[in-house]
């Protein structure tokens, strides 16, 4: 059993007594050995069941398809859509113009760029109005923890962005700006809104959202000429929205916030 060191937090008047919060230290060299005994020990439990669990993982692999196709989603003048491989952990995102008898070009293959890490996830992932520059981000922390970058899909370069605590992110109709947001280092919650050139290494603040009831999050219409920035409560929302046309103006209110008072809006 670990050892209890007390700590309070006192909460809206309430005290809270915590005698394991010092295992928070996720780098502590302590936490870290505590974690290793502990999966030591799992190992050791669950060691006579290592053929039945060989057994189980191989009926439910038996029961999946493994090299696969999604089904294609036409945007912009090509088809998109993600594949997997018997094997391998991770889609492939792909692309094909006019028809999916086209030559295949692949955007993001998640496997490559799982390689040294262990843990991936996809967050973002939006192509630009006129196909050629891909915006996403990705974890490796597994703690939900994104970071965006954006690829020439002319040529498979990327630029220079590697924008940390990443949330949202929408393509301006210029095809160089992005809208994105990002979160507190400490809480999670988004809260900082950002408009950003592709290639610059700086960043412009638009909007801030101090309430710590809210979140902010990026959006766009359905007709793509609208960007929406929204801020979300559980029982409120609050929404701006600029010309995609027009990514250096300001946003414009739509409703302000209320309690109780949820909205949604679109441009069509």
């Amino acid at each position: 059993m670990p050892k209890k060191i007390s700590r309070e937090t006192r909460i809206h008047g309430y005290t809270l007594t915590d005698d394991y919060f010092w295992l928070r230290e996720k780098t502590s060299p302590e936490v870290l050995a505590h974690l290793a005994s502990e999966n030591a020990y799992t190992e050791s439990v669950m060691a006579p069941t290592q053929a039945l669990q060989a057994t189980l993982y191989a009926e439910m692999l038996g029961r999946i398809q493994q090299t696969d196709l999604s089904v294609p989603a036409r945007s912009g003048g090509y088809w998109y859509y993600s594949r997997t491989e018997e094997g391998k952990q991770y889609p492939v995102l792909c692309r094909r113009k006019g028809s999916m008898e086209a030559d295949e070009q692949i955007l993001l293959d998640l496997n490559a760029l799982a390689e040294g890490h262990a843990f991936l996830a996809l967050g973002a992932y939006t192509v630009s109005d006129d196909g050629d520059w891909l915006a996403f981000s990705l974890d490796t922390t597994g703690y939900r923890q994104y970071t965006l970058g954006v690829k020439d899909l002319r040529t498979g370069a990327m630029s220079v962005e590697q924008i940390e605590r990443t949330g949202s992110v929408v393509w301006a109709a210029d095809n160089r700006t992005i809208f994105y947001t990002t979160e507190d280092a400490v809480s999670k919650r988004s809260d900082r809104f950002w408009r950003h050139i592709v290639g610059s290494v700086q960043s412009e603040l638009v909007f801030e959202e101090h309430d710590e009831l809210y979140d902010v999050a990026a959006g766009k219409s359905l007709d793509k000429e609208i960007i929406f920035l929204g801020s979300y409560a559980k029982t409120s929302r609050e929404i701006r929205y600029l010309r995609a046309s027009e990514p250096t103006g300001e946003f414009s209110l739509i409703v302000p916030r209320s309690p109780g008072h949820e909205y949604d809006v679109d441009h069509y």
